[in-house]
C-alpha cells in the first residue's frame, strides 16, 4: 500500500497510468474493429463502443500532454547532469537521448496548446510530425546505449569464462570445420547474452521498454507499416514495464 501511495504522488506516474488506458483503447478498438469485420459488419452496437472507445483515447492523449507540461525543463536538467558521467559514450548518448526528449516534450507541449483551443490555428499534423521525429531519435540512442550496455557486459563475461576454463593443451582436432567452430561460437555468445540480461533484469525491462516503444514512432511518420492492435499492444506493454520500475526504483536503469 505504501508503494502505491509513492507512486500515484508522481506525476510521470499519473501519467503512465493514463498512458496504459491510451494503448488499452487502442488495443480493444482494434480487437473490436477486427471482430467487427468478421462477423460481415459492425452492429450498431459494437460501432457505438468503437467510437466511445476513440473519443476516449483522444481524451486520454490530451490529458498526458497536459501532464507532460514543464518536462522540458526536466529533460534539460538530466542532460545537464549527464555532461559530467566518466563514460564518454554513455555521456554522449544519455546527453544526446534527453536533449530529443526535451525537443519532443517541446513539441508536445504546442500540440496541447493547439489541441485545447490555445493555439486555434496550428498545424497539428506538422507539429505531430516534428514531435515524432525526435521522439525516435531519442529511442534509437537509447537502444544504442543499450546496445554498449550489453557489450560491456558480454566483455566481462567472456573474460571470466576465460579465467575459469581449465588450460587445453590438447590441439583441436583437424576434423572441426570451420562453419562448425563458427556455429558453436554463435551458441556461446547467444548463451552468454541470455545470461548476462537474465541477470541484469533493469537492462533486460529497458532493453524491451525501448523496443515496444519503438514502434509507435516508426507507424506515426510512416516509416514502418503495422496494424493498431500491434500498435497498442506495444503501446501497452511499455506502459507496463515504465509502470513496474517506478514502482521498484531498483529496476530503472542507471545512470
Amino acid at each position: 500500500m505504501e508503494a502505491w501511495v509513492r507512486f500515484s504522488a508522481q506525476s510521470q506516474a499519473r501519467e503512465r497510468l493514463l498512458r496504459a488506458a491510451q494503448y488499452a483503447c487502442t488495443l480493444a478498438g482494434a480487437a473490436l474493429s477486427r471482430a467487427g469485420n468478421g462477423s460481415g459488419g459492425s452492429s450498431g452496437g459494437s460501432s457505438g463502443t468503437l467510437s466511445r472507445l476513440q473519443q476516449l483515447e483522444a481524451h486520454l492523449s490530451l490529458g498526458r500532454k497536459l501532464l507532460r507540461l514543464g518536462g522540458s525543463a526536466e529533460a534539460l536538467g538530466a542532460a545537464q547532469r549527464s555532461l559530467h558521467l566518466p563514460d564518454p559514450v554513455l555521456r554522449f548518448c544519455l546527453t544526446l537521448a534527453h536533449l530529443n526528449r526535451a525537443l519532443f516534450l517541446a513539441c508536445d507541449n504546442v500540440l496541447w496548446a493547439g489541441k485545447s483551443g490555445v493555439l486555434p490555428g496550428l498545424a497539428l499534423e506538422k507539429w505531430s510530425q516534428r514531435s515524432f521525429r525526435y521522439y525516435l531519435f531519442a529511442l534509437v540512442v537509447n537502444l544504442s546505449r543499450d546496445a554498449y550496455e550489453i557489450r560491456l557486459l558480454l566483455e566481462r563475461a567472456e573474460a571470466a569464462r576465460k579465467r575459469g576454463k581449465s588450460p587445453q593443451n590438447s590441439p583441436r582436432p583437424q576434423a572441426e570445420g570451420r562453419i562448425q567452430h563458427l556455429r558453436l561460437q554463435l551458441q556461446l555468445q547467444l548463451q552468454l547474452l541470455l545470461q548476462v540480461l537474465r541477470e541484469n533484469p533493469p537492462l533486460l525491462l529497458d532493453l524491451l521498454r525501448n523496443a515496444c516503444d519503438l514502434v509507435i514512432p516508426l507507424e506515426k511518420l510512416g516509416l514502418c507499416r503495422s496494424s493498431p492492435g500491434i500498435v497498442g499492444f506495444c503501446g501497452l506493454t511499455s506502459s507496463v514495464l515504465s509502470i513496474i520500475t517506478i514502482l521498484h526504483p531498483w529496476l530503472k536503469l542507471k545512470p
